[in-house]
């Protein structure tokens, strides 16, 4: 799947119009899936409000941060697979924690660094479903309902 990274200004801008509408345009050509195509455009109306009062330092990503891209060699550790751009630095927990996650420590380690904003949680939310959507696009309808089910959440 072609990652379009093309700067935005705006980070809300960069996310939804290059991470999620290319993932509900194929979620439109392969199923025509009325209710996520509803659900998307009103979640498109509630975006801003998650980064309300929130600045945004571009960070650079590894963009596919989970367990089964992370390994160990003689010489240290290894980081593979990425799917780098720059962006906010809480993308970079989503994915993860939706196969597992890491250690406690590593969680403790990286808020010590960058503390959890207002709002972290929906945010983080947010960030899920480009991977879930990403999923239901790749690997079959197994995903929709994890996708529709975080739309539905951040819509209420």
């Amino acid at each position: 799947l072609l990652q379009v990274n093309d700067w935005q200004e705006d980070w809300v801008v960069f996310y939804a119009r290059q991470r999620i509408q290319p993932q509900m345009d194929m979620v439109e050509k392969d199923s025509g899936d009325r209710e996520a195509l509803q659900l998307w455009s009103a979640l498109q109306l509630k975006i801003p409000d998650l980064f309300r009062d929130l600045q945004i330092i571009p960070a650079l990503l590894h963009g596919d941060l989970w367990g089964g891209n992370v390994a160990e060699d003689s010489s240290g550790p290894v980081i593979f697979d990425p799917a780098s751009f720059y962006g906010h630095s809480e993308y970079e927990l989503a994915i993860a924690g939706m196969f597992g996650g890491f250690s406690s420590s590593f969680y403790s380690a990286y808020h010590g660094k960058i503390p959890k904003a207002p709002g972290f949680e929906k945010r983080l939310q947010l960030y899920q479903l480009f991977h879930y959507l990403n999923h239901w696009n790749h690997f079959g309808s197994g995903y929709r309902g994890s996708s529709l089910n975080i739309m539905r959440n951040l819509v209420k």
